[in-house]
């Protein structure tokens, strides 16, 4: 018997951007979900770049000081090495026997399932959260339909605003304390 449903919601939030936020908040209010999970990777499963664990980790709690129900697990980082999806739900579901995981995704994600290891295998056991993500046609790959879809913001074109001092974009997409911090320790300089 199932005692609570949980939305799992990884990423590298390198850094965390306000649609990050809004993903959360629509999946808490449209979905059979009881809290979100936000779990930062550990180590990148495509080789991608990340700031250090702890700042990332740091700045999730910064972008969601405002939001209930929501809490950072540290699932990848106990597991260590590069995180594989599989491999976090198989800890995951061995430490908490009695919940039923959501797992959160982006139509971007979708697209580049094949390079996932054991995807099939990941949605069998657990009910995908299907977000539509503008320029992401990875929909076609779901049984799910949506109406919502993000605005065109991602963590890499947030670094690049970091990179071209484009405070104007910054100040419009990365929560304040966020983006804050990840000036005052020169994350993205």
């Amino acid at each position: 018997m199932t005692e609570r449903d949980i939305g799992l919601f990884g990423g590298s939030f390198n850094p965390p951007h306000v649609c990050h936020t809004i993903v959360t908040l629509w999946t808490l209010q449209t979905q059979p979900v009881d809290e979100v999970w936000w779990i930062p990777t550990y180590q990148h499963a495509f080789g991608k770049d990340l700031a250090p664990y702890g700042d990332r980790r740091h700045m999730c709690e910064l972008a969601l000081e405002e939001l209930e129900r929501v809490c950072i697990a540290d699932i990848e980082r106990d597991i260590g090495g590069e995180s594989r999806t599989i491999d976090t739900l198989d800890a995951l579901e061995g430490r908490h026997p009695d919940t039923q995981f959501h797992l959160v995704v982006g139509t971007d994600i979708l697209e580049e399932t094949d390079q996932w290891k054991r995807w099939d295998e990941i949605e069998r056991r657990v009910e995908l959260v299907v977000v539509g993500r503008s320029g992401h046609n990875g929909a076609e790959r779901s049984s799910k339909t949506f109406d919502f879809e993000l605005p065109d913001v991602s963590s890499t074109r947030t670094r690049e605003a970091f990179q071209d001092d484009d405070r104007d974009w910054l100040e419009h997409w990365i929560p304040d304390d966020v983006l804050d911090y990840a000036l005052e320790h020169g994350l993205y300089d």
